[in-house]
């Protein structure tokens, strides 16, 4: 995600989640554009560091609601466990998974990005 804060640009990775990529059609457009849907003009984002290509892991609000666990509530990104020890997250997945929303309809690898950035 990319944000404009104080007049400069800042790239943001998504704490502890996963979306699709572009090329796992159709789900990574889908996921880009319901991100896009949900985000305002303003958004405040709780930085969790920098990832190693210099990006801030951030969870990025609107109000109170956090942007990123919407995402996976709604099925369109996945809990990247390797990043992720927020068990709110978790849960969200479960329910998602439930529910077969988003990602979650059919099987396949595009519910792990990590997964699938692997085999390419």
């Amino acid at each position: 995600m990319r944000l404009t804060c104080d007049g400069q640009r800042l790239k943001v990775r998504l704490y502890c989640i996963d979306t699709p990529e572009m090329g796992q059609r159709p789900w990574g457009k889908e996921s880009r554009d319901y991100l896009r849907t949900l985000t305002p003009k303003r958004v405040s984002v709780v930085s969790h560091g920098q990832d190693r290509y210099g990006r801030t892991i951030g969870e990025v609000f609107v109000a109170d609601e956090s942007l990123n666990l919407t995402m996976v509530r709604s099925g369109h990104a996945a809990v990247y466990p390797r990043y992720c020890k927020d068990r709110q997250y978790y849960e969200a997945e479960r329910e998602a998974k439930k529910g077969r929303a988003g990602i979650w309809e059919n099987p396949g690898d595009h519910q792990r990005p990590w997964v699938w950035r692997k085999r390419k």
